[in-house]
This record gives structure tokens, sequence and C-alpha cells, in this order.
């Protein structure tokens, strides 16, 4: 498996709704042309949400899980696949 090219948007989720660091954007530099998938896991390794893709070439996650219901502050990792290509990445939420 090799690596994904992706740039995120930041490191730091403030989802308070200030427009300010609230959601968190995933850009594929080099997409396959495939839809990717991510997930999105907390400390324990628990899945909270799968991101759907806003476009062919981004993911957005804006510190919700999977019932809509903002996530605890903490430290989360997202993995995003597309094909045969990982990214891994985290995200620090901060309330």
């Amino acid at each position: 498996m090799s690596v994904l090219a992706v740039q995120m948007s930041g490191r730091i989720l403030t989802p308070n709704g200030d427009g300010i660091h609230d959601s968190v954007a995933f850009n594929l530099l080099s997409p396959a042309g495939n839809a990717p998938s991510a997930r999105v896991f907390d400390a324990r390794g628990r899945r909270v949400v799968d991101l759907s893709p806003v476009s062919s070439t981004q993911l957005r996650w804006d510190g919700k899980d999977f019932a809509g219901r903002p996530v605890a502050s903490g430290v989360y990792l997202v993995q995003i696949r597309e094909e045969s290509q990982l990214w891994s990445g985290v995200v620090a939420v901060a309330k």
C-alpha cells in the first residue's frame, strides 16, 4: 500500500460555531479518480464517524460523530483511503 498525498487545512478543530476552525478540510493532491473513503477514530481506537467526500478531491470533518453530536475534546486519528493508497493524520479537537 502506498501513501496518499493529502493536505490538511489545519490540525486544530474548535467546533463552536464562531466560523473559525469549525471544520478541517482534507484535500487530495493527486486523486486517483475514485471516491476516497475516510474514517475518524478516537484515542481508544473507536470509530467516531465516516466522512463523505465534499468533492472528488476534498473531504471535511466538522467535529461531529455518527449521530451528529459534537465529539469531546481530544486527539482523533483520520484515515483516508483511495484505491491502494492510504493517508493517516491527527486532528485535535478543543472546546
